[in-house]
């Protein structure tokens, strides 16, 4: 079972606000004139920073962040 501990509780809220936010905002970056996501690849309609990436690695980041802060990483 996963113990949700204090930092993985504020990773989520972070990432469940952060993700509103990008959503809400609709970054030309990510998402398309219509306001549909833009798909991952090189060509011209799609994008290198896809909305999913950059919210796993503000996850990632985060959680990283707070449990270096708490000194528990070795």
């Amino acid at each position: 079972m996963i113990e949700l501990t204090d930092n993985l509780k504020i990773t989520i809220v972070l990432v469940l606000i952060v993700s509103y936010f990008l959503y809400d905002r609709k970054p030309k970056c990510m998402f398309k004139d219509d306001g549909t996501f833009k798909q991952f690849g090189l060509t011209k309609d799609e994008t290198i920073t896809p909305f999913f990436i950059i919210i796993t690695i503000i996850g990632f980041t985060t959680y990283y962040a707070l449990i270096l802060k708490d000194g528990k990483y070795v």
